[in-house]
């Protein structure tokens, strides 16, 4: 073997080893830029914005585990009562493990309380009565006005 191709050998290997880990570690380092996929409603249409900041409640399970399914129905209970103070989000594990993931669920039913401004400000696991999210609300400082009854 002549001293050029062990050299070129020796280059192709360094480069192959290399140029990955330099990318990856540029990667690593650099600000991502883009923003994440925004939860998924009951429906699976994206969450859509709402008009001013609302408290949010979002529930991360799926809809075949029998606690998850008692907490759809809490869930739509808050939103029938709470439309216009409480927006009321749920995730399900099964369709969107990325976002699961990324909210660190350990178990489901996993329930995030969320100030208006976005930040998470309490976290339950298992199963929550209405009558209990309501009174954690307002132990978090945060009075949740029922709506108003149709004339």
């Amino acid at each position: 073997m002549s001293i050029k191709s062990v050299l070129a050998a020796l280059f192709i290997v360094i480069a192959v080893v290399l140029v990955p880990l330099w990318l990856k570690r540029a990667t690593a380092a650099a600000p991502h830029a883009s923003t994440p996929a925004p939860p998924r409603t009951v429906a699976g249409a994206p969450a859509t914005p709402a008009p001013k900041a609302l408290p949010r409640f979002v529930d991360i399970g799926t809809t075949s585990c029998a606690p998850c399914k008692v907490m759809l129905g809490v869930m739509q209970e808050l939103e029938s009562r709470y439309p216009d103070a409480l927006k009321v989000e749920f995730i399900n594990s099964h369709d969107s493990p990325d976002i699961a993931e990324k909210l660190n669920i350990q178990a489901i039913p996993t329930q995030i309380f969320y100030a208006p401004n976005g930040q998470e400000i309490f976290r339950h696991t298992g199963v929550m009565r209405t009558d209990a999210v309501v009174a954690k609300w307002t132990e978090l400082g945060l009075m949740l006005s029922p709506a108003k009854a149709a004339p």
